[in-house]
C-alpha cells in the first residue's frame, strides 16, 4: 500500500469513527431523552448544595454517606415546603370556589352600574347585572370542572411524576458523591481544553445558581409584601393570590403584573375604590420596582448579561421546556455568550485585522 493510499484510509477511518461517535451520541442522549428534567434538576440542584457537601466532607470522609446525608438535605429544604405550598393551594382554591359557588357569597355588581352610569361601558354593565346568577354560576361551574379534571390527571400522571422524581433524587446521590470525578473526565474529553472547559462550567453554575437565588428572593418578597396588602385591602383569596405571584415572579417584569393589576381593577368595578386603587398604586411604585431593581442585579452580575438577554431568554425557555425554562433558557443564553467570549480570546488577532 502507497503513502497515498494510507493517508487516504487513514482519513476514511477516522471519519467513520467519528461518524460512528456522533451517531451513537445522538442514540444515547435520544435514550436519555425522558430523564432530561430529572437529570437537569438534579445538576442544577447539585451545584446549589455542592459546598455544602464539600464542607460536609472536611470532617466526615465518607462520601457515600455525605451525599446521602445530602440528599436528605434537599429533601427537609426543598420538597417539604414546596409540598405543603402545593397543598395550601389546592385548599385554598377549593375554599375560594366554594364561596363564590353560593349566591349569597356573589359580588354586588349593582354599584358598578351607578358607577359607570352615562359612560360608553354602562350597557355592558347593565347586561351583566342582568345576568350576573347564571354567568357567576357558569364561571364557578367552569372552576370546578376544571380543578376536577386538573386533580383527575393528577392522579393518573402520579405514578410517573413520583418515578421523575425518584430518578432525580438517584441522580443527585450520584452527582454529589461522583460528580467531581465526571466532571474532570468530561474536560480531559473535551478537545476545547481545561481554560475554555473551566470557562463553560462557571458560565453554567453561575447562571443557575443567580437564576434560582433572584427568583426565590424576588418572588418571596412580592409574594409576601403581595399578600399583605390583598389581606389589608380584603381581596377574596389573597393568600393564594400572593403564592400564585410567587410563582409568576419567574417570568422578569411581568409575573406580578399579572396578579396586582388584575386584582386592583377588580376591586374598583365591584365598588371597592380605595381598596383598588391602593392595590394599583402600591404594585406600581413597591412591586414592580422591587422587581426591576433587585432582579437585574441579581442575575446580570453573576451572569454578565443584559437584563433585556436575560427577560428574553427566560420567556423563550419557558414556552419552549415549560417551568424548568425559566433556567434552561438563561443558561443557554449564557453558553451561547461564554461560545462567543472563546471565539473572541482565540480570534482576537484575526478580528483585529
Amino acid at each position: 500500500m502507497s503513502k497515498t493510499d494510507k493517508v487516504s484510509f487513514e482519513k476514511i477511518r477516522s471519519g467513520f469513527f467519528f461518524s460512528l461517535i456522533i451517531i451513537l451520541t445522538i442514540a444515547l442522549l435520544y435514550l436519555f431523552r425522558p430523564f432530561f428534567f430529572p437529570i437537569f434538576w438534579a445538576a442544577v440542584i447539585a451545584i446549589m448544595f455542592y459546598p455544602h457537601y464539600e464542607w460536609l466532607n472536611t470532617y466526615l470522609k465518607m462520601p457515600t454517606l455525605n451525599a446521602a446525608i445530602m440528599v436528605a438535605v434537599v429533601i427537609l429544604t426543598i420538597f417539604v415546603p414546596l409540598t405543603l405550598f402545593v397543598s395550601l393551594v389546592v385548599n385554598q382554591s377549593f375554599s375560594l370556589y366554594q364561596e363564590f359557588s353560593q349566591a349569597g357569597n356573589l359580588p354586588d355588581v349593582r354599584g358598578v352600574a351607578t358607577w359607570l352610569h352615562n359612560s360608553p361601558l354602562e350597557p355592558y354593565v347593565q347586561n351583566l347585572q342582568a345576568n350576573w346568577q347564571s354567568q357567576a354560576a357558569a364561571i364557578s361551574k367552569k372552576i370546578s370542572d376544571y380543578s376536577l379534571s386538573f386533580l383527575k390527571s393528577f392522579t393518573q400522571n402520579s405514578a410517573h411524576f413520583l418515578f421523575q422524581v425518584f430518578i432525580m433524587f438517584y441522580t443527585l446521590f450520584f452527582f454529589f458523591r461522583d460528580g467531581k470525578n465526571i466532571l474532570l473526565r468530561l474536560m480531559h474529553l473535551s478537545p476545547l481544553g481545561e481554560e475554555y472547559d473551566r470557562m463553560l462550567y462557571n458560565h453554567f453554575t453561575s447562571t443557575a445558581r443567580a437564576t434560582l437565588k433572584s427568583s426565590l428572593i424576588v418572588g418571596v418578597i412580592q409574594g409576601a409584601l403581595g399578600g399583605l396588602v390583598f389581606w389589608i385591602t380584603q381581596v377574596p383569596g389573597a393568600l393564594i393570590l400572593g403564592l400564585f405571584m410567587m410563582v409568576l415572579c419567574l417570568i422578569p417584569a411581568l409575573g406580578a403584573f399579572i396578579i396586582w393589576l388584575p386584582a386592583g381593577l377588580g376591586m374598583i368595578i365591584f365598588g371597592h375604590v380605595w381598596e383598588g386603587m391602593v392595590i394599583i398604586v402600591f404594585g406600581s411604585l413597591v412591586l414592580s420596582t422591587i422587581d426591576n431593581f433587585l432582579r437585574p442585579p441579581l442575575i446580570g452580575k453573576d451572569t454578565q448579561m443584559h437584563p433585556l438577554f436575560v427577560l428574553f431568554s427566560t420567556l423563550g425557555g419557558i414556552f419552549l421546556f415549560g417551568v424548568s425554562g425559566f433556567i434552561i433558557g438563561p443558561v443557554i443564553a449564557s453558553l451561547y455568550l461564554a461560545i462567543i467570549s472563546i471565539y473572541h480570546h482565540y480570534y482576537e488577532h484575526e478580528l483585529q485585522n
